[in-house]
C-alpha cells in the first residue's frame, strides 16, 4: 500500500470529541478529478491521542505505510513480522523497523521444522543416485524429453527441491533396465505427491511382510503393494 497523504482533523460524535486521520491512496491522488471513496480510508481516535498525533502528522503517514508493507508481506509468507517503532523527543522522526517476526513458540518450532525439512531434502537430491533427466534417460533408453513425458504421466518418480532442480532417483530402475512397475497407479493412489511416493517406496510395512514399496515392485508384486498404498491412503496401517 502507498500512502501519498494523511489528513487529521477534529471533530465530534455524541459520545465526545473525537480526531479522525484520513489516509488517501496514489489512486486517489493520480485521479483527482475522479476520485473513489475505496480510494480514502478513515481512523478514528480520541481527542488526546488526535492532539499527539497533529503534533507528528509527519511521521504519520511514515508509521502507516510501513504497517500496510508489513501486513502485506505477512500475509504472502503466511508468518509473522515484527515492527518496532522507536519514539524520539521532540518530533524527531521515529525509527522503524521491519524484520521476520520471532514469533511464539509454536511458530519459532514450525520455522525450525521447515528448516530441517529443506536441508534434509537438500541432502537427498545431492545423493549420488539422483541424477539429470538426460542422465536417466540413459539408463533407460530413452531421450530426456521422453523421461519428462513419462514424469508427467507418473510413470517415471522425480524430486524437485528448492535450488536444484529436478532429480530422477536411479534406483527406480529395475534390474532389466525398464521403469518400475506399477508407478503410475502408486502415484494415482498417493494423490500425485512425489514425496509421498518417495516415502512409501523406502518405508518398510508390515503388511509387505517387512519389504519396502521399492523392495515390493522390484520383485513385480504390483497389486500387493498398491494394497498397502491404499490402507496408507485412507489412514490404515498394518
Amino acid at each position: 500500500m502507498a500512502i501519498t497523504k494523511t489528513t487529521i482533523t477534529e471533530g465530534g460524535t455524541p459520545a465526545g470529541p473525537v480526531g479522525r486521520i484520513r489516509v488517501r491512496s496514489i489512486a486517489a491522488e493520480t485521479r483527482a478529478g475522479n476520485r473513489s471513496t475505496s480510494d480514502v480510508t478513515e481512523v478514528t481516535v480520541t481527542t488526546r491521542l488526535f492532539r499527539m498525533l497533529r503534533k507528528h502528522k509527519d511521521s504519520v503517514r511514515g508509521l502507516l505505510t510501513s504497517y500496510a508493507e508489513a501486513a502485506s508481506e505477512a500475509d504472502r509468507l503466511g508468518q509473522p513480522i515484527d515492527i518496532t517503532i522507536t519514539v524520539r523527543p521532540n518530533k524527531a522522526a521515529p525509527g522503524i523497523t521491519v524484520e521476520p517476526g520471532k514469533g511464539d513458540a509454536l511458530d519459532q518450532a514450525v520455522r525450525e521444522a521447515r528448516a530441517r525439512g529443506t536441508a534434509r531434502v537438500a541432502e537427498i537430491l545431492k545423493s549420488p543416485d539422483m541424477v539429470t533427466a538426460r542422465e536417466f534417460g540413459a539408463l533407460i533408453g530413452v531421450s530426456h524429453e521422453t523421461v519428462n513425458q513419462k514424469r508427467r504421466s507418473g510413470e517415471i518418480l522425480a524430486l524437485e527441491g528448492a535450488t536444484r532442480g529436478l532429480r530422477y532417483p536411479t534406483w527406480q530402475v529395475t534390474e532389466d533396465g525398464r521403469p518400475l512397475p506399477g508407478l503410475a497407479d502408486l502415484f494415482r493412489i498417493l494423490g500425485g505427491e512425489p514425496w509421498t511416493v518417495y516415502r512409501f517406496l523406502l518405508q518398510r510395512h508390515g503388511e509387505l511382510d517387512g519389504e519396502t514399496g521399492l523392495d515390493t515392485l522390484k520383485r513385480n508384486r504390483v497389486e500387493k503393494a498398491l494394497a498397502a498404498a491404499r490402507n496408507v491412503s485412507e489412514g490404515i496401517f498394518a
